[in-house]
């Protein structure tokens, strides 16, 4: 009788332990965005499209900031010199690969946390492969055997890792 209710106890502590560091986890992803936007909206509406694709494509939401901090310092009218729209830099192919509008935010989003998603699985999981594909393209991985040797690609990739590693400690 004493080791059920032992392990009753066990379990509500580490059910305890297990919530507190989602809502401290998910503080620190609202805070984070909200520190990089200009307006509370606007950091409202990326923390939820982050917070609601994470779950949706089951991706980190650290990974999402990260990548969108690395890739648009959270500014949803970037373009780049290469075409890449919106806070997650979709090149328009990839935009028209997963069905979204680029230039629209929460669409945005949406389709940047399918396409990390996407990468990750082609990659085992491999998260510094799947960053390079997410950057450089899959062929380019796949080619390279690894991060191609691309300086641009090798520095966002470790660009990516400090800011997730910044978001999960």
């Amino acid at each position: 009788m004493k080791s059920i209710f032992k392990f009753i106890a066990l379990f509500f502590i580490l059910t305890i332990c297990v919530f507190s560091k989602e809502d401290n986890s998910s503080a620190k992803i609202k805070n984070y965005v909200k520190k990089h936007t200009n307006t509370e909206k606007t950091a409202t509406n990326i923390y939820k499209s982050i917070m609601e694709n994470s779950k949706k494509h089951d991706v980190e939401p650290e990974l999402i900031a990260a990548i969108i901090k690395v890739e648009s310092d959270f500014n949803h009218s970037t373009v780049s010199t290469a075409g890449a729209r919106g806070i997650m830099q979709l090149m328009p192919k990839t935009a028209k690969l997963m069905k979204v509008n680029p230039s629209n935010l929460d669409s945005n989003i949406k389709g940047g946390t399918k396409y990390i998603a996407w990468c990750l699985q082609q990659q085992n999981n491999n998260l510094k492969l799947a960053l390079a594909a997410y950057n450089a393209g899959i062929g380019n991985v796949k080619k390279y055997k690894g991060i191609p040797p691309f300086r641009e690609t090798q520095n966002y990739v470790k660009r990516v890792l400090k800011e997730y590693n910044y978001l999960k400690a």
